[in-house]
């Protein structure tokens, strides 16, 4: 009978352990969310919210630069939108994917004030957007800048947005995005101090580890859904960047100016003298033959250079997301080995603390045997001695 009360009482007490262990959840708001006073959404929502408002702002600066490229026949200026498209692109999504979710709501905002205060006054001899472009991409942006408010101000409240606009304000001012390599300052560089650990115990580390993967996850996500267009993008500007080097201009220059002699040639030539005619046209179609020749190969060279580039970028991507996907298995594993190891001490513990009491109280039901046979030993002296 003992022993199917212990049994009982170890499979209660360790039941007990484990839900309590389950009770035990992701936090639902960042430390910052907390001590900014954030109780309208999680921490998993305004995650949520944040991408997506850098998706639509991706698909709107895209929208732009593309109209420009298209409606543009410069050169320079066809080359200068898709580099500002694809910076701009690639600058929102690294804000919004900033650890802490208000952290990045904040620096969101931060880089469309940034951005529409370098196109509405753009450096000296750089003017990266000219004209009705420029425009057309300050209208953008302050529609984006409105957006990026709005969204602050849903997840924060007014009071708390209009006290610290004009700091992000004196922020943009004093961080411009630099004109040489379009780089720009995150808020992250304010503050550091506000990326904090979670909490403490197994709530704590079980935080931590959600928002580790979270942030692995969605990088992932975001890299996929990016990596066709930002490669697109990246060849039409080497291919920009290979027109305006000195070779290929020199053999452009010089093909042009033999075509320029091949026609006045052509025109000079006295109607008359059919066989000198022929013989200069043959000698003409020779040397636009080795010029054309030049050209393909030349052209083959410039191919095979962006192809090799090709393939070793895509094979830095592919060896990024085995490394990537190795550490979330590596750190799940030690995650599941240490929730183990805690289940596993519970239960020892446990199990020690029954067979404690159970022994407490043998010995308190034992003593108070004692207690009642001394006691009935006195009371029936006392009777005997009592009686005549």
């Amino acid at each position: 009978m003992s022993n199917r009360l212990m049994a009982y009482c170890r499979r209660t007490l360790a039941l007990l352990v484990l839900l309590a262990a389950a009770c035990m959840s992701v936090p639902s708001q960042t430390p910052t969310m907390k001590r900014v006073g954030v109780e309208t959404v999680t921490a998993t929502q305004l995650r949520e919210m944040v991408l997506q408002f850098a998706t639509d702002f991706g698909h709107a600066t895209e929208a732009l630069g593309d109209s420009i490229r298209s409606a543009s026949s410069d050169p320079e200026v066809q080359y200068r939108a898709l580099l500002w498209q694809s910076v701009a692109v690639r600058n929102i999504r690294e804000a919004a994917l900033i650890s802490d979710p208000l952290l990045a709501l904040v620096d969101v905002w931060l880089y469309t004030v940034q951005l529409r205060s370098f196109v509405e006054s753009p450096p000296p001899r750089y003017d990266i957007l000219p004209g009705d472009h420029r425009a057309a991409a300050i209208r953008m942006l302050q529609e984006q800048e409105r957006k990026a408010r709005e969204l602050t101000v849903r997840v924060a409240g007014e009071a708390a947005v209009t006290a610290f606009e004009p700091r992000l304000v004196r922020f943009a001012a004093d961080h411009p995005i630099d004109a040489s390599t379009l780089n720009r300052t995150s808020v992250m560089a304010a503050d550091t101090t506000t990326l904090r650990a979670m909490g403490g115990g197994i709530g704590g580390a079980i935080g931590a580890t959600y928002w580790s993967m979270r942030d692995v996850a969605d990088r992932a996500s975001a890299i996929n859904d990016a990596l066709g267009k930002e490669l697109r993008w990246n060849l039409e500007l080497l291919a920009y960047d290979l027109a305006r080097m000195p070779v290929v201009d020199s053999t452009l220059t010089s093909v042009r100016s033999s075509l320029d002699r091949i026609a006045a040639l052509a025109d000079t030539l006295p109607p008359l003298v059919s066989d000198e005619r022929a013989a200069v046209l043959e000698a003409l179609h020779s040397e636009l033959a080795t010029l054309t020749r030049s050209i393909d190969a030349m052209r083959l060279e410039t191919l095979d250079a962006v192809t090799a580039e090709r393939v070793a970028l895509l094979e830095a991507v592919v060896r990024e997301r085995l490394a990537v996907l190795d550490a979330i298995t590596l750190e799940r594993i030690a995650a599941l080995a240490a929730m183990d190891s805690i289940v596993t001490r519970a239960i020892d513990h446990s199990e020690n603390l029954v067979d404690h009491i159970f022994w407490r109280l043998i010995q308190l039901v034992a003593a108070v045997l004692v207690l009642l046979v001394v006691a009935l030993a006195i009371i029936m002296r006392t009777r005997r001695s009592a009686e005549p």
